[in-house]
């Protein structure tokens, strides 16, 4: 999988996103390199999009995992646990505007700088 840009939010520490990206009103931007820009023509008619992202500080998994507000262990893939055997994240985010390369997004819960993915 080869990143086609970058997420621009102001989180820095896992500590501080949202938990989930559905109960997130933040703001931030999806930067896609010019070289995948024409990809986005017609993009602006759509009200939500699909982001995938790769967990790029994500270090090692285990598959029992207790969950932030949770005092239960549970089995990591019922959870949105973010150590995963393949560190691939899914939000849906809201379009709020784009110009060429830069999509205005909201209601994302990842980290300054977060590849965004191609498969």
């Amino acid at each position: 999988m080869r990143p086609i840009g970058e997420i621009h939010l102001p989180f820095h520490d896992k500590r501080h996103t949202p938990i989930q990206s559905s109960r997130s009103t933040v703001r931030g931007q999806v930067e896609v390199y010019p070289a995948y820009a024409a990809g986005l023509r017609d993009l602006a008619g759509f009200s939500h999009l699909i982001l995938l992202y790769v967990f790029h500080q994500s270090d090692g998994y285990a598959l029992s995992v207790t969950p932030f507000l949770d005092d239960q262990e549970h089995g990591l893939f019922a959870t949105r646990y973010p150590q995963r055997p393949n560190p691939i994240g899914l939000s849906v985010v809201r379009l709020l505007a784009m110009d060429y390369n830069m999509l205005e997004i909201e209601g994302v819960d990842v980290l300054e700088g977060t590849p965004a993915a191609r498969h």
